[in-house]
């Protein structure tokens, strides 16, 4: 299994990882988000990231997903900010969320339904007697 790292930008890079067991946010925000209170949370469907935005409309917060790399920007009069993720495979980069409330970026990424775990029923079988 292989971590993430993180670029002196900001950014963060991947070596590979193995599916199981593998979170591709551990340490996610280790050298840039470290006072930030950016918080990412492991959900049945996949993953979500909440981080502060304070001060900025929806408005002046775009998110974009190119070429496996969601950027999460804001820019107002006074500041701006920008944050990027190289993202695995196994997320769908076509069903990613993006909410402002209350001062907070909520991002929702999903898995592929494909990468998601699949519970196969297990049957009885009856014995009929001769």
């Amino acid at each position: 299994m292989s971590n993430l790292s993180t670029t002196p930008h900001g950014n963060l890079s991947r070596n590979g990882f193995d599916l199981l067991g593998w979170d591709p946010f551990r340490g996610l925000f280790g050298n840039w988000g470290s006072g930030l209170g950016v918080d990412v949370t492991r959900t049945e469907s996949g993953y979500e990231i909440e981080m502060p935005v304070a001060g900025f409309t929806p408005e002046q917060i775009e998110v974009t997903v190119e070429d496996g790399v969601l950027t999460a920007a804001g820019k107002s009069d006074r500041r701006s900010f920008r944050r990027s993720v190289v993202l695995p495979d196994e997320i769908d980069t076509d069903a990613i969320g993006a909410k402002v409330e209350n001062g907070l970026l909520t991002l929702t990424l999903k898995l592929h339904p494909k990468a998601q775990p699949k519970r196969i029923e297990v049957k009885s079988v009856s014995v009929k007697s001769v």
